[in-house]
């Protein structure tokens, strides 16, 4: 039998192709564009965790009255099938016997209302609103609703977010909070 031995790449081709790996010869460009993008991969990403890209959740606005202050924090700017929060506070002045929050369209017109806590004792439709009931508040108390929601794929433009207070010994014109918020696609 013969014992020849398995064929070696030549002697003159080995090292050259080993040193131009090792040496990146003809791609000394190439880690640099590397390095390049990903740094701005990087700084986009911390952009976003920043709320840069207007997704923070931010006191959109309140109304004081006579009878309560209403306040609403929630972002100004959606995207398209993004899930966020709202977060409701209503603070009396004068003491509410079943206090209604009225919720503009906008909180269910083109969105997935998930969660509102706490849960209120009776809810109701009123058109295309809706009424949340709570119990009694006294002067000086004050009730904060969470809710979460998502917004609709196909949902773009602006949606109403108006929050209305209604109740025995509240003026029902004197606290009404107008707002609004964008989504974009």
């Amino acid at each position: 039998m013969d014992d020849d031995p398995a064929p070696t790449p030549s002697t003159d081709t080995a090292p050259k192709d080993v040193d131009r790996a090792r040496d990146l010869q003809g791609r000394r460009h190439h880690p640099w564009i590397r390095r390049v993008l990903l740094v701005a991969m990087t700084a986009l990403v911390v952009a976003a965790l920043l709320g840069v890209f207007g997704q923070a959740e931010r006191v959109v606005s309140s109304q004081a009255g006579r009878d309560a202050t209403i306040a609403l924090r929630a972002p100004e700017d959606l995207r398209s099938g993004l899930l966020w929060r709202a977060r409701i506070t209503v603070t009396a002045h004068t003491r509410i016997v079943d206090p209604q929050v009225i919720l503009g369209p906008g909180y269910v017109a083109g969105m997935q209302l998930n969660t509102i806590a706490p849960n209120a004792v009776e809810e109701n439709s009123r058109g295309d609103r809706l009424a949340l009931t709570y119990p009694t508040l006294d002067a000086g108390e004050q009730l904060t609703i969470h809710l979460q929601l998502q917004v609709n794929p196909t949902t773009s433009g602006r949606q109403d977010l108006t929050v209305a207070l209604e109740g025995d010994g509240v003026d029902p014109d004197a606290v009404r909070l107008p707002a609004h918020v964008t989504v974009h696609r």
